[in-house]
């Protein structure tokens, strides 16, 4: 891997990589739609961001890209929560750290509290190589390989199957998650250790920007490799796609944040998931 480059996070950062996952929130509900007209998948338009509905029980229904370039208007909370309470969803609102500091004072007040804490990272791609080895516990019986369009609902059952372990994922959210596969700009990977499907994720390339999405490993496949191994693979790709950066959302202090940062990823801000109903 080449030299390290230090990435200098600032607002402009954060609203450029905001504005990308705001856009993938869209283009997942207009191609549920395109999938299947009667899903019920909406769009709302809240000041520069989005809140979007893609069906009862999907976590994927949320708003995100607000409140960036200043103070939120409390009638547009009041928006976002009809928006989603009227369809017997909760109101989850995404906030990032380098959001006006009046807009999670404001979602407090109205009885909005913390469901989830995340750290968005990033890598410059130029001049990007991978490591000599996948990663720690890795070897070369890990193959990884992109998904073709007949095998994407394959495909999103071994992701989800990462995320539920055995468990039966809510319906909305498989069937938003093959319908995120179907947006322009994406493209699924799929992981196999000696032939077994292992893992998978996906890379939307938008505006420049490679986001690493979805990495899920099933749990027999654990601790192996196989998240560095995907990880790897759609680096390579973003930036032979001329993505100037690749970016990663995960859970603080956790193995996928380790597996990130050993590959050169570093925190650029963090996000807080907000919630109501």
């Amino acid at each position: 891997m080449a030299a390290r480059t230090i990435l200098l996070a600032d607002h402009a950062l954060a609203r450029r990589i905001e504005a990308a996952w705001d856009r993938v929130g869209v283009e997942n509900a207009r191609s549920a739609l395109r999938r299947r007209p009667d899903c019920g998948a909406e769009i709302l338009a809240v000041g520069e961001g989005h809140a979007v509905y893609l069906g009862a029980g999907s976590p994927l229904s949320q708003a995100q890209g607000i409140g960036l370039n200043g103070p939120v208007a409390e009638s547009d909370v009041a928006r976002m929560e009809a928006f989603f309470l009227d369809r017997a969803t909760p109101c989850q609102i995404e906030v990032a750290s380098t959001a006006d500091p009046s807009f999670p004072t404001l979602l407090s007040a109205r009885g909005f509290a913390i469901l989830e804490l995340t750290h968005m990272l990033a890598l410059p791609l130029a001049g990007w190589t991978p490591p000599d080895r996948p990663g720690e516990g890795a070897g070369p019986e890990i193959v990884v390989e992109r998904v073709e369009a007949d095998r994407i609902e394959a495909w999103v059952d071994v992701v989800l199957g990462g995320f539920f372990d055995g468990d039966e994922p809510p319906a909305a959210l498989r069937e938003g998650a093959i319908a995120m596969a179907m947006v322009q700009g994406v493209t699924a990977w799929q992981a196999k250790v000696d032939g077994r499907p292992a893992g998978g994720a996906s890379l939307l390339v938008i505006d420049g920007l490679g986001l690493m999405a979805g990495d899920g490993t099933l749990a027999e496949f654990r601790g192996r490799g196989v998240q560095t191994a995907l990880l790897s693979a759609r680096l390579a790709h973003a930036r032979d796609a001329g993505c100037d950066l690749a970016v990663t959302c995960t859970q603080p202090a956790t193995g996928s944040q380790r597996n990130a940062e050993r590959l050169g990823f570093q925190i650029v801000y963090a996000r807080a998931m907000l919630t109501r109903g």
